[in-house]
């Protein structure tokens, strides 16, 4: 094959690549924009839960003795700076309704109340304090149920 073979080859790639993208678009065009903003307020929740059980379970490792110091303090500080990017990116998403503000406010509240949870952990086993470990990762259990209780209502 010549390069002006390619040049046409790779013309009908783009092309199909392009008719794909808006046919994708298109299809888009009638989702309801409450429910498509509810399902990112979802993967947000979900992700973080998983950042923060992660951590969670990292945590009683180390207080129960189950695991090292240094394995436990990379997990959760990992965790934290997943938590905190999901965070951030959902806070980034415009509500497309007034009616959607109770959702944006219900999801970020969540998500800074696991956000905090993870940090009071990690900042707890970055000084090696078993008794104020304990303590946050009772902080973080209740973050996650209210992650994991909000996640299922608005599925």
């Amino acid at each position: 094959m010549t390069s002006g073979g390619r040049g046409v080859t790779a013309r009908r790639r783009a092309g199909a690549a392009l008719i794909t993208t808006a046919m994708l678009l298109l299809a888009g065009c009638g989702a309801d924009p409450g429910a498509v903003y509810r399902d990112s307020a979802v993967k947000a929740l979900e992700g973080s839960l998983s950042e923060a059980r992660t951590a969670e379970l990292a945590g009683r490792l180390w207080v129960t003795g189950r695991s090292t110091h240094s394995f436990a303090v990379v997990v959760v500080g990992e965790s934290d700076t997943g938590v905190g990017a999901d965070a951030a990116w959902f806070e980034q998403q415009q509500p497309p309704r007034r009616v959607d503000d109770a959702v944006r406010q219900q999801t970020t509240d969540a998500l800074d109340g696991a956000a905090s949870a993870v940090q009071s952990v990690r900042i707890a086993l970055d000084r090696s304090d078993v008794p104020a470990t304990r303590a946050a990762l009772d902080e973080l259990r209740s973050a996650c149920s209210e992650l994991e209780t909000l996640a299922e209502a608005m599925s």
